[in-house]
């Protein structure tokens, strides 16, 4: 017989964070486990589980005997065994929303760098060269599209305007809502993606990975974008058929391209990708920052107040979208 619940987190945490929880759930049992043989064993028991949500094993969620609510400290739980949710009875809800500073941050880092010409002055620098000969542009009324136009894509939106841009975005309505519409010039919807790429001079993936964005850019996307324009990743690999991507690149159907994630990762040594000059890659490293976990655990520790008092949880996962 359990004398106490249980939360699980299967990822390190702060004192100062976990004071927190403990403070929220003082009559809980709070264990943290990283090792995925010892997590397997307190998952058993555990009512809660923290955890990134690439972390999130079938086998875990299979063992669980009480468990009634999953919290990621991602925003993607695309991995996850949504079956096994559904047939549980099973919470899940995401950090959606506190990446979007740190992302949007990075998207506009690989903007100018592309157009500002800073990787070529970057590559003269190290071989001490002085040439003032490098093609450079602005941002200033480029126009921007994006491909995905929620918490990231907004908070994109927003610099680009205050850079100037005519932002472009494409949601499933199709329909500009709520406080967005200082954002976006103009809102698209899925079934008009060719016409946003065709008018972009900068396009942002920013679409969650499910089922019906699986591949959503192919060749016929990147044949619709300008000669001039980029493509830039930060959402999932997987959206992107990788080889009409690489093809797009070395044939010139597009300028360049930035990307932060990959269908296989990490990206194998082999990838033409690495070596291409008008392509800049990170390691899935968009969402980064020093405040990541101070954000996380400010969702986590106020969707545990809520989940005690029985109010809504923020970020709650719809199993069949899979975000």
């Amino acid at each position: 017989m359990r004398v106490m619940k249980k939360i699980l987190f299967g990822h390190k945490v702060s004192e100062k964070h976990l004071q927190k929880t403990k403070e929220i759930a003082p009559d809980w049992n709070v264990v943290i486990s990283e090792n995925p043989e010892d997590k397997l064993k307190e998952i058993k028991d555990a009512d809660i589980y923290v955890d990134w949500g690439f972390n999130i094993e079938r086998r875990f969620i299979e063992a669980a005997e009480h468990l009634r609510w999953i919290q990621a400290l991602s925003a993607g739980v695309d991995g996850l065994a949504f079956d096994l949710v559904r047939e549980k009875g099973i919470i899940v809800t995401t950090t959606s929303g506190i990446h979007k500073v740190p992302i949007a941050e990075l998207v506009f880092g690989y903007m100018l760098m592309f157009a500002r010409g800073l990787t070529r002055f970057y590559e003269q620098q190290k071989k001490k060269v002085w040439d003032k000969n490098v093609r450079t542009a602005e941002l200033f009324e480029k126009t921007l599209g994006i491909v995905g136009a929620g918490n990231i894509g907004s908070e994109i939106a927003r610099l680009g305007k205050a850079f100037g841009m005519r932002v472009l975005g494409l949601n499933r309505s199709g329909r500009i809502q709520g406080n967005s519409s200082q954002m976006y010039d103009e809102m698209y919807g899925i079934g008009s993606l060719v016409e946003l790429l065709s008018k972009s001079d900068f396009v942002v993936c920013a679409v969650p990975l499910t089922a019906e964005t699986r591949h959503l850019f192919r060749e016929e996307h990147f044949k619709a974008m300008k000669s001039t324009a980029y493509f830039i990743n930060i959402a999932r690999g997987a959206v992107v058929d990788e080889e009409a991507l690489i093809k797009a690149l070395k044939e010139g159907w597009i300028a360049g391209a930035a990307l932060d994630v990959f269908e296989k990762e990490p990206l194998p040594p082999e990838s033409p990708l690495w070596e291409m000059p008008n392509v800049i890659i990170t390691p899935h490293i968009a969402g980064s920052s020093d405040r990541y976990m101070e954000r996380a655990m400010k969702v986590v520790n106020e969707n545990l107040r809520r989940y005690l008092q029985g109010e809504p949880l923020i970020n709650i996962v719809d199993p069949e979208r899979g975000y």
